[in-house]
């Protein structure tokens, strides 16, 4: 075949190949044109574009049939020695072995495609390779291997300035942190990415990572910030026309509203998403768009309405085969059927739950939070033994000391009745006749010798007996050395604690007047206050955490702790949500499962939200109330008045901050206040406290009483008075327990 005729096949195959992919023909018949046009042609390198063709066209359709073709392009490409088409044909074939899960074949596979890459300096190829692999990793949950592959390929794109693939990098290192739980990284990924994708007017992109970031900020409990993303990635699908990430976002938008508890909007979003759905034929996302709408009924508790759609969802996932859509849909049976009373049938699913849970979690999961219990325990059992031998140790010294008090008596005791036996046998002798004075003599000089014998006795004794003395002194240094350092450590928790309370400067920034009054029972406090400014708003709370003393302490700087990850670094203001993951953080640290012989550690709380432009404050309680003196609060009734003020009581939950068998969210009550109006947060030490003339408790009443009368007072003035009461109800008693008061004049 001459040159000519060989230029005029290559555009022939060309042509073709264009024919093909614009024209109706179905997939058949483009695969058997295309095998008709390989029969007929001798360039080898059209040939192996054609061989690449047909491995592309039955990737979807057949893979070991895609294999096999581009395996032929491949062979064709070596025996030319065309190496780009080689590392090209190994990096499809290892595509195709990833989708059948063959992962090790596949990453040996692009092993040998990236080694060639690097030979011909193609560095898109090789990014493209290390990509492919980090994905392979992801998918396997090896996060850290996935990371080191995704990180590689974005320094490469880098180096290269191929923009579009570092936004697909970045995106897919927000991926791994986001399945990490590492939300902050995520969060910094995916902005990344999103300002790639707005460079490169990447409109698809750009929605992509707005939806990722209202994930991640929904994940992070920031609602406001998660609806507003969602909400931009709705609008830019909206305008492409693309139905699925209409519904992909309408449905998170509905999760959201129901985290939020407004079920009405949160209904209105699933029922659109679904319709989209259904149009589009997508069973799977139409079946989870059933099985939220299941868990939203059982929320308003019409159980016969959740029934149905959790059974069309299960009826989908059997069809389907999705393993995660069935424990969700056999899961809200379960609780249908639990709220209808039937209890049977709510046992039917909840069995069949954890039969599917069980086919997801392998059993390295189980083992490996079993040896995480198991190190608990023995940490748990060293730290009894210890305690147990520092006890035995603190009873031999006591030992010791009565037996060494006890020997010094016996001594002292026999001393006296060698003295008075001696005595007799002198009174004895003397009395003798004078004719056996000589005798006499003779075996009063024998007790003599006894007697020198007995004390030489009783100084042995009286040295053993100094030498005891001595060690007692010795031990009584000691104990008195380690209750030096007990107190040293005691004194050093102390200052540790008043260096992480709160500076007055913030709240003196913004509160014209307030009081702390602020009484541990011991040197640390388990009663402790906080706040800070956010967003245009202040935080303040309250708290009173189980305990008191070094343990209270602990559990006080662990709130504190918390509270600051919560409020200052993740920007949430919500009381209610401040709550929920305050209390999720306290169980995880305490790793409390609610099991019977487990210790209830955790914290009662108060906690206000204040806005200074609208002077509306918004208000949580776990187990503690929040008192306000107004003279008028329109959606309150005051509970005692005085003149022209009122006490006005709002209630909290009955929920504390820790594991509680009713687990629901925190109510937040939102209150207009006025300027002028006061309002009060405290733990219970106060109300608690006996004293009196029949040393009885404070009670809250009279509480109440001495907050309403001194409310026209400075809030200075408020707190002398407080302590004042305190201290002449205590009289001469013991505190009972830590106090927090705290007042604060809008």
């Amino acid at each position: 075949m001459n040159i000519r005729q060989k230029k005029y096949l290559f555009f022939s195959v060309i042509i073709c190949l264009i024919i093909l992919k614009n024209s109706n023909l179905n997939a058949q018949n483009r695969i058997d044109s295309l095998k008709q046009i390989v029969i007929t042609i001798d360039n080898d390198t059209s040939k192996i574009k054609l061989f690449y063709k047909l491995g592309d066209i039955y990737k979807n359709i057949i893979p070991d049939s895609s294999i096999l073709y581009y395996k032929h392009a491949y062979q064709l490409s070596k025996e030319i020695s065309y190496k780009p088409f080689v590392a090209q044909c190994l990096n499809s074939i290892g595509v195709v072995y990833a989708k059948q899960s063959r992962y090790d074949k596949a990453i040996e596979i692009w092993q040998t495609a990236s080694d060639i890459y690097k030979e011909i300096s193609d560095k898109n190829g090789e990014a493209s390779i290390l990509g492919n692999i980090g994905v392979v990793y992801r998918n396997q949950g090896n996060y850290d291997k996935a990371l080191k592959y995704y990180q590689k390929a974005l320094k490469i794109n880098e180096s290269v300035d191929n923009k579009h693939n570092i936004a697909i990098n970045l995106g897919n290192i927000g991926i791994v942190y986001k399945n990490q739980k590492n939300y902050n990284k995520a969060l910094e990924y995916y902005n990344k990415a999103l300002k790639m994708s707005v460079e490169l007017n990447d409109k698809y992109s750009i929605a992509r990572n707005f939806g990722n970031i209202g994930i991640i900020y929904r994940k992070k409990e920031n609602y406001v910030k998660s609806l507003e993303f969602y909400k931009k990635a709705l609008k830019i699908y909206s305008e492409l026309g693309d139905k699925s990430g209409i519904s992909l976002n309408l449905g998170n938008i509905g999760i959201v509203y129901t985290d939020l508890n407004k079920y009405k909007l949160a209904l209105d979003y699933y029922k659109k998403s679904l319709k989209i759905n259904r149009e589009i034929g997508n069973r799977s996302g139409e079946a989870v768009n059933l099985v939220n709408i299941a868990d939203l009924y059982n929320k308003l508790k019409d159980y016969n309405t959740a029934i149905t759609y959790a059974n069309k969802s299960l009826k989908i996932a059997n069809k389907i085969g999705a393993l995660r859509l069935k424990r969700f849909s056999y899961l809200y049976l379960s609780d249908s059927y639990y709220g209808l009373g039937n209890f049977l049938k709510a046992l039917k699913y909840k069995n069949a739950w954890i039969e599917v849970n069980d086919s997801m979690y392998n059993s390295e999961k189980a083992k490996a939070i079993a040896d995480m219990q198991t190190r608990y325990e023995s940490e748990k059992k060293k730290q009894k033994i210890k305690l147990q031998q520092v006890e035995i140790e603190r009873n031999k010294q006591v030992i010791a000391k009565e037996t060494a008090e006890k020997e010094k008596q016996q001594s002292q005791r026999n001393m006296f009745i060698v003295a008075f036996v001696l005595s007799l046998i002198l009174a004895f002798f003397v009395f003798r006749s004078y004719k056996q004075k000589k005798k006499a003599n003779t075996l009063l000089a024998k007790q003599k010798e006894e007697i020198l014998e007995k004390n030489e006795e009783l100084n042995q004794q009286n040295e053993e007996i100094t030498a005891q003395r001595d060690e007692i002194e010795a031990q009584k240094e000691i104990v008195d050395k380690v209750n030096y350092h007990i107190s040293e450590s005691i004194d050093y928790a102390t200052r540790l604690q008043q260096s992480i309370l709160p500076d007055e400067k913030i709240l003196k920034k913004y509160v014209t007047d307030y009081f702390v009054l602020f009484k541990p029972k011991d040197k640390v406090s388990g009663d402790f206050y906080w706040w800070a400014h956010v967003e245009g708003q202040t935080v303040i709370t309250a708290a009173d955490s189980t305990g008191h003393g070094v343990p209270g302490a602990f559990m006080s700087m662990l709130g504190g702790s918390f509270l600051r990850e919560i409020v200052q670094k993740e920007y949430i203001t919500h009381t209610g949500v401040i709550l929920r993951k305050l209390r999720k953080e306290i169980i995880k640290a305490l790793k409390q499962t609610g099991a019977d012989n487990e210790q209830k550690d955790g914290m009662d709380m108060a906690i206000v939200s204040i806005n200074y432009e609208t002077n509306v404050v918004q208000f949580s309680g776990a187990n503690n109330p929040l008192y306000i003196v107004a003279e008028h609060i329109k959606s309150l009734k005051p509970f005692m008045c005085y003149g022209k003020l009122g006490l006005y009581e709002v209630k909290p939950d009955k929920m504390p901050i820790s594991i509680y068998p009713k687990m629901d969210n925190y109510t937040t009550h939102e209150i207009q206040l006025e300027k002028g109006d006061q309002i009060y947060m405290f733990s219970d030490g106060y109300a608690d406290q006996f004293g009196g003339a029949k040393g009885k408790k404070f009670k809250y009443k009279p509480f109440k009483r001495l907050l309403l009368e001194n409310a026209n007072k400075p809030m200075n003035e408020q707190k002398k008075i407080l302590e004042k009461v305190f201290n002449d109800w205590k009289r001469n008693l013991e505190q009972i327990d830590d106090i927090v008061v705290l007042g604060i004049k809008i």
